[in-house]
């Protein structure tokens, strides 16, 4: 992790919470300058104008890192090199945002020289909540610190997407197997809204087959900074490929990997275990 961490995600705080304000000033335009990049999945000028707010206060802030964003994105190299490397979302849940749903989020994470996100940032601008983590110091939302409570399957809902663009397959054997499971599942539009949701105790966990790394970080970030467990994203050291993403309650995580059999191959299945 970075020396300055703390100084990191203090600026990290800042600049999505400026983002969301940003983002949703565009909410009262008749126009929101909607453009399809495929079957709904849609980028706005808002999109656009967010992500270039947060790329100019990186810059300005630490000119030397790089960053990479879901609208412009960024180096493809892969982890290594010298400096911090910055992976933001300006609006995941763009199909939300879209649709005059509150369901949608500023993501921003910041990922080390060896490849490990060692920062969380996801701000709700409709809730007004920002869930924050930096590694080793634990998960805030709004500057109170939370810890991530131990649920079964059934003691609330999993938090599940699906890519677009992909079979119905491996997204319905999990359903199914989840309600042979008695557990119920809940889509909310957003990944990293959706794995802040599991770091707070909302969702008992989120499942999706395959995820992108600016949808992905922040969230793990939080979720494994509340106590929870999450898969690793960074695993292969690249930001530019797709990965299958569980996280949840330590109580449920491996109940949760029996759901996705097939799809999580070449990670060790988690075994329940108790806060250290």
């Amino acid at each position: 992790m970075h020396a300055d961490g703390a100084e990191r995600l203090s600026f990290a705080e800042k600049l999505a919470v400026e983002a969301g304000q940003l983002a949703k000033s565009y909410l009262q335009r008749d126009d929101l300058g909607v453009r399809s990049k495929g079957v709904l999945d849609w980028v706005t000028e808002a999109d656009l104008a967010t992500e270039r707010l947060i790329r100019r206060g990186i810059r300005s802030a630490y000119p030397s890192d790089r960053i990479v964003g879901e609208e412009e994105g960024g180096e493809s190299a892969r982890t290594g090199t010298k400096g911090a490397t910055w992976v933001v979302d300006p609006i995941d849940g763009t199909t939300c945002f879209v649709s005059g749903l509150p369901s949608w989020c500023v993501s921003i994470a910041c990922v080390d020289e060896a490849g490990r996100a060692f920062l969380g940032v996801v701000h709700d601008p409709s809730g007004a909540e920002t869930f924050s983590a930096l590694a080793g110091h634990g998960l805030t939302v709004n500057g109170h610190r939370i810890s991530v409570p131990d649920k079964g399957i059934t003691d609330g809902l999993v938090g599940v997407g699906h890519p677009r663009g992909t079979p119905g397959e491996p997204t319905l054997s999990f359903l199914r197997r989840l309600f042979a499971a008695g557990g119920l599942f809940y889509n909310s539009g957003s990944a990293a809204l959706s794995l802040a949701y599991v770091a707070s105790g909302r969702l008992v966990g989120f499942y999706e087959s395959e995820l992108r790394a600016w949808d992905a970080l922040a969230g793990e970030v939080l979720v494994r900074e509340s106590g929870g467990w999450s898969s690793d994203f960074m695993g292969n050291g690249l930001l530019t490929t797709s990965q299958p993403m569980l996280a949840a309650n330590r109580a449920c995580v491996a109940a949760l990997w029996d759901l996705a059999e097939g799809v999580l191959e070449g990670w060790s299945r988690p075994e329940r275990y108790d806060r250290q």
